[in-house]
């Protein structure tokens, strides 16, 4: 009987131990590996925001995407297009040090996972 409770009681530290998890930085933001959560893909990249503004344009053209809206300053940049389906694919980018910078991916209106990671793949190869 105890050899059965023991096994029992073991199954959730199983389960927990596949699970990826994300280490945080300041401000709550993901550090290295990207995260998706409620439709947003959310990650970071060692480079100026200048770099990954570039790189996210250049990722929307390679795409195909066809760019709405584009700005960017030394510290923010915002990309923003239309898909061939008629969705939205927005890219903002916000400066967390002078060499590093915070980007969040959203698509569509409630969110697209797999095209978000697309998304991001391409801006991480532009860079």
């Amino acid at each position: 009987m105890l050899k059965y409770i023991i096994g029992i009681s073991l199954i959730p530290v199983f389960l927990i131990a596949g699970c990826s998890s994300v280490k945080y930085e300041s401000a709550g933001t993901p550090s290295e590996m990207p995260e998706y959560s409620l439709g947003y893909l959310k990650a970071n990249f060692h480079k100026p925001v200048s770099d990954v503004y570039k790189a996210t344009r250049d990722a929307y053209k390679d795409l195909g995407i066809a760019i709405t809206e584009a700005r960017a300053d030394s510290l923010t940049g915002l990309v923003s297009g239309k898909l061939a389906n008629g969705n939205t694919a927005t890219t903002d980018m916000q400066a967390l040090t002078e060499k590093k910078t915070a980007i969040s991916i959203r698509v569509g209106t409630t969110g697209d996972k797999d095209f978000s990671y697309i998304l991001y793949d391409k801006i991480k190869k532009n860079l």
